[in-house]
Order: C-alpha cells, then structure tokens, then sequence
C-alpha cells in the first residue's frame, strides 16, 4: 500500500536553543503529526524562493496531538537560517517520509543506541515503545539533553561522553559492550541511529555477539521521495534508496566496508 505524503504550509509555534548544540522547533499539522512513526523524516523548505535551492532532512523528534517537533543543530547554512526562524513564521514541509524502526520486536528487550542527531528518532522511539536502555554518547557535556526533554522516555538511560564530562567516558560503543557481556545477546535487539562511524562500530558490536538489530543509515537526500537517487546505501539486495527503500534498515541488509 502507498504510503500518503503531504506537502504542507506549516507556522513555527517554537523555535528555541535547549543547549549549547541542538535546537528544538515546533509546528502544528494534523496531517504530518498523525500517522508518524519513529524513523521517519520531514523534508523542510527552509527559506522563501530557491534560496537555500534544496530542501534540508530532518528526523521526527516527537509528535503530540497535531504537534510537531524536531531537534537539529547548526551544520551549514540551511539550518543557521533555520535557526533564526521566528515563532508565526512559516516554512513548507513534506513528510512523513521513509520506513521507520521496528516498533514492537517480539520477545526481544530493545536497546537503543544513539549519537549526535541520531539522538531524536531514538527519543522518540523510547517514548512510543519502551526499551531496556537508551545509551546516549556525545563529545561533551554541552551536548547534553536538559533531563526535561527526556522525562517521557522508557528506558534506563546513560550516557557516555568523549572527554568524560558526564556519564562514562569514552564512546557509546563501550557502553554498548558492557550491557551485552551482563544481558543474553539472544533476547537483545539493538537499534541506532547517529554518526556512520559509530553506527558502524555497533553493528560490528552486534554481529560479534550474533545479535539482530537496525539503523537509519544517514545518506545526503536531496528529493526525500527516492526519485534523484542522491542518496543510495549498498545493501546485500543491491543498491537502495535511503529515503524510499529506508532509512531505517536491518543490520544484515547493510554492506559495512
């Protein structure tokens, strides 16, 4: 069945820094809130005309009601637009997009593993669908979340930070590694989302101890509907579209260098 995309004027009803990396907008639509899923996408346009040209991706951090939220930061000059983007004003957005996570898999405790913005769609995925753990690495305690945005969440959640500012130091991965030496990797589902590295590492992680799992394998997506072909993943079942065929993938799908 075909999925329903909707391509809408939507007004900022928020737009604001919740610490000293991510920002968190929010907007109201019915038609974009209701039947989002954890892993999915919006593709917003940012400024008025062509300029910036393309739309820029965002994963879905929390839908409420008719409410919308996503968390970004500032990486180019799309999102320092973005940024400045004031409560009234109004962008054009399209969604939802992609094939989200896995919501319920059957008699497997679910650990989350997430990294920079990976972080949204696994916050949003803890507070649909309960996990075990939500293990969360950043570089610093600046990029911290407030504990405000993650009160909703079900999970044990922990963090590692690379220069041992909060929580553990050293990388999530390690973390990672702790939980499965105590848990029974048979009945563990991990799913990630975050840098390619990291995701990389834990799928290595994960097929050490023959453990089943998926990530959203992040590609530059230009269109968000699969028709450019800007944003393909090598898979064991050829090249696939991240946007259309994903992004969320299963770990035995993806072809790791």
């Amino acid at each position: 069945m075909t999925k329903k995309i909707f391509d809408e004027k939507v007004k900022i009803l928020q737009n604001v820094k919740v610490n000293q990396k991510y920002y968190k907008l929010a907007f109201a639509s019915p038609l974009l809130a209701q039947k989002a899923v954890p892993g999915q996408f919006l593709q917003i346009k940012i400024g008025e005309g062509n300029d910036p040209y393309l739309r820029r991706p965002f994963s879905y951090y929390r839908t409420s009601g008719n409410k919308v939220e996503i968390l970004y930061e500032i990486l180019g000059r799309g999102t320092r637009m973005l940024s400045e983007k004031k409560a009234g004003e109004t962008l054009k957005v399209m969604g939802p997009l992609g094939k989200g996570f896995t919501l319920t898999p059957k008699g497997k405790k679910r650990v989350l593993v997430a990294g920079g913005v990976g972080v949204p769609p696994l916050v949003f995925l803890a507070e649909r669908h309960a996990a075990a753990y939500l293990l969360i690495g950043t570089k610093s305690k600046a990029e911290v979340m407030p504990k405000s945005e993650l009160k909703n969440a079900k999970a044990k959640i922990l963090y590692s930070t690379e220069d041992g500012s909060y929580g553990v130091k050293g990388r999530v991965t390690a973390l990672l590694e702790k939980i499965l030496k105590k848990e029974d990797p048979g009945k563990i589902f991990i799913q990630t989302c975050g840098p390619k590295k990291m995701m990389e590492a834990v799928i290595a992680i994960a097929r050490k101890y023959g453990i089943d799992g998926e990530a959203s394998w992040d590609e530059n997506m230009a269109c968000g509907v699969g028709a450019c072909l800007g944003c393909m993943v090598e898979t064991r079942s050829g090249r696939m579209r991240a946007c259309a065929d994903g992004p969320v993938f299963p770990f035995k799908e993806l072809v790791i260098p």
